[in-house]
């Protein structure tokens, strides 16, 4: 009997009800009120629920507002050679080329091959299911690379777009969107923030060190693409977008009620 609302608690719904003319369900979700009358539970799986739904839209969200970046980008996207935001951004990135920082753009290629990802995919598979406890997390990485693989080669053969006539190192395939891009943010992206969404209250320097380091590994291979002459700026900022969109929509998929 004590866990069950008295009847002076059950009295004072009521009165305070009908004295400020409202809907009951305004005191049913105010925690305070709910504690008082022994709804204390259900108040706050109310607002658990109310928090996940809105992480979930802000995602949704960043997803689309990348789509239309990625539909912009294809739209002014030419098969003939740079566009005007291919010179602008890309000149710069070719006038850095040195003996020093080409062997360290040349060693970003690896990173982004069968092989690593592979390893990576066991490694944080396993970290996340018998480290941290987790099982919705390993399946969203498998899912997650193997979209994206599919996403990168399925695009470039939609849209055909050659390569840059003076590349540093040999590359096979079509340039939009660059695949390279396109696979960084969408898997690099989701460890990154995995790894920051699952320390960021324990740990706040290894969540911000994961999410510094994941976004400065996705720029880096972005750069080395343009730097290395396989890819125009716009296939990098496609590749991005689209790797970037489905990386947010895993998220959404796993985002924890707070």
């Amino acid at each position: 009997m004590r866990d069950s609302p008295s009847f002076v608690s059950v009295s004072l719904l009521f009165y305070n009800i009908g004295a400020n003319d409202i809907h009951p369900h305004r005191f049913y979700l105010s925690p305070p009120f709910c504690d008082s009358i022994g709804l204390k539970r259900i108040s706050r799986s109310k607002e658990r629920c109310w928090t996940n739904m809105k992480g979930k839209g802000t995602y949704a969200i960043g997803a689309a507002v990348l789509l239309l970046v990625f539909a912009a980008l294809a739209a002014t996207m030419r098969k003939d050679g740079p566009t005007a935001l291919d010179e602008a951004l890309g000149d710069p990135i070719r006038a850095m080329r040195s003996d020093a920082l080409t062997p360290l753009f040349k060693a970003m290629s690896p990173l982004v091959s069968s092989p690593v990802f592979a390893v990576l995919l066991v490694a944080f598979a396993a970290l996340f299911a018998f480290a941290f406890k987790k099982r919705l997390e390993p399946l969203l990485l498998v899912v997650n690379l193997t979209v994206a693989y599919g996403l990168y080669r399925g695009l470039k053969n939609v849209f055909e777009r050659p390569r840059p006539s003076e590349p540093m190192i040999e590359a096979l395939g079509y340039s939009f969107p660059s695949g390279n891009a396109l696979m960084a943010a969408s898997f690099y992206g989701l460890i990154a923030l995995l790894l920051y969404r699952h320390w960021r209250k324990r740990r706040k320097g290894a969540a911000w060190t994961a999410a510094v380091v994941g976004i400065a590994l996705i720029v880096s291979i972005g750069v080395s693409r343009v730097y290395l002459g396989v890819h125009y700026p716009s296939d990098i900022v496609a590749g991005y977008a689209i790797g970037g969109a489905w990386m947010l929509l895993c998220a959404a998929a796993s985002a924890k009620r707070s």
